[in-house]
Order: C-alpha cells, then sequence, then structure tokens
C-alpha cells in the first residue's frame, strides 16, 4: 500500500465531431502531447488497486460538473482510491458546489476541503490555497481568498490524527524560492507538517517554487508536465519515499 501524488493532469471531455479532446494541451508544447495517454500507462503500470493517489488541482477545464463527468470516470477506472483537490481551472467545483460535487463522484473518488484523511499511517491534509504576496500572479484582491484559504488549510489540519506524519498536498505553491515569507509556511511549520506537494507551475515556471527542505519540511512539484505524467510515489509501507525524504 503506497501513497501517490500527482496534479495538472489539465483533461477536457471528448469533442463528439472530431473525437479530440476538447481543449488540447499540445497547444503548450510537445511535453503535452498524449498526456492522457501517458498518465493512464503509468498510473496503470505503477499504481495498485490497494494505494491512494492525491490529484492536487486542475483535474478538468470544464465549467459545469456534467462536463467534467468523462474526466471523473476516467479517474475512478483507473487503480486506487483518489483524494481530490480543488485547482484555479476547475470551473465545475466551486465552494459552493462541494456537497453536490461529493455526491455525484464515483465511489473511488474524494474530495480533500475542510477536511482531512488518514491512510496508510499518514495524515493527509491541505487546501487549494492561492497567489501569494511576492508572486507574479499576487494582486491586493487576493487577499481576501489567501485569508480564506489559510483558514482552510488550518481547518483541515485541525481534524489530522497528531500520532502520525503528516502529507500536505495543495494546488499552489505554498511559497516562492525568491519570496519565502507565506502565512501558508507558518501554519505548515507550526503544525510540524512533513512533506508538502504542489502543482500550479508549469515550464520555466516550476523553477520558482520550493523543492527540498525548508524549515524541515520538505517541498515536491507534482504538476503533471514536470513529473512527465507519472504519478510520484510519496510513501510506502508506512515510510516516507526516499524521493520525499530528500524534498
Amino acid at each position: 500500500m503506497a501513497i501517490w501524488a500527482i496534479a495538472d493532469i489539465h483533461a477536457s471531455r471528448t469533442d463528439p465531431l472530431s473525437g479530440q479532446p476538447s481543449k488540447p494541451m499540445d497547444i503548450f508544447g510537445d511535453q503535452w502531447k498524449g498526456h492522457l495517454q501517458r498518465l493512464r500507462d503509468a498510473w496503470v503500470s505503477d499504481v495498485q488497486e490497494t494505494d491512494t493517489i492525491i490529484v492536487a488541482g486542475d483535474i478538468d477545464w470544464a465549467l459545469h460538473l456534467d462536463d467534467a463527468r468523462e474526466t471523473l470516470e476516467l479517474l475512478a477506472s483507473l487503480p486506487g482510491e483518489k483524494i481530490l483537490i480543488r485547482g484555479n481551472h476547475d470551473y465545475w467545483w466551486s465552494s459552493k458546489t462541494t456537497n453536490r460535487v461529493r455526491r455525484a463522484l464515483p465511489p473511488t473518488l474524494s474530495l480533500l476541503h475542510n477536511n482531512a484523511f488518514v491512510r496508510e499511517g499518514f495524515n493527509i491534509c491541505g487546501a487549494k490555497g492561492s497567489p501569494v504576496p511576492g508572486s507574479i500572479d499576487w494582486t491586493p484582491s487576493d487577499e481576501k481568498i489567501l485569508n480564506r484559504e489559510v483558514g482552510r488549510l488550518e481547518e483541515s489540519l485541525r481534524q489530522r490524527d497528531a500520532a502520525l506524519e503528516t502529507i500536505v498536498a495543495m494546488h499552489y505553491p505554498p511559497f516562492y524560492r525568491g519570496h519565502p515569507a507565506s502565512p501558508y509556511r507558518d501554519v505548515l511549520e507550526q503544525h510540524g507538517v512533513q512533506l508538502c506537494v504542489y502543482g500550479h507551475l508549469h515550464g520555466g515556471a516550476a523553477a520558482s517554487g520550493p523543492q527540498g527542505a525548508h524549515g524541515g519540511i520538505g517541498y515536491m512539484l507534482v504538476a503533471g508536465d514536470a513529473v512527465d505524467f507519472h504519478p510520484v510515489l510519496l510513501a510506502s509501507k508506512g515510510t516516507l519515499s526516499k524521493v520525499s525524504q530528500s524534498a
């Protein structure tokens, strides 16, 4: 039994006329060519039915839940239990529709939103996150969402089992290398989290996110294009993986 993570799969429903994704991702570069098939192949090869896999946001481009069902059924068909976090492009899932989405999910999919899970001897906590001061996408109007998401992260961490190590998953990076001060980082360190994984950053921007140990916590970018669309092993048999330990 193991815990894996991946973010930013950026799927979309199949166009009924062309038989192709309604929002093809290869317009963003060759690394996105056939990315969903590559993800399927790696997932089926590596992940077991008894494993848990965190999908940390930007799951589907759909604007409405019904249009995201194809992707949700795809995830349900793959091995393991999936824990989903909302990304900034997951318009089909808003905080107001969380309960509706929960009711509509296939049995092997769960939402991480103001809650926490215990899997394979670890807490799995998290929140979507937000832009932070100093990031390229920060504006003063983001302060409200930052405060809200910090509160959601704290609520998730309050629900953990204090006797277990904790993995936190976010969509946005909790801070940036050039701007290490962040309320998210403060919360993670105050709660003694062991590992934080995140997505959102693509291409050259990937270098701006934290990787490795900072303040006693390991940080890993698991955006799909950053990990060649292979789910990343976080923990196995009750122990953080070597990749996680070196993070």
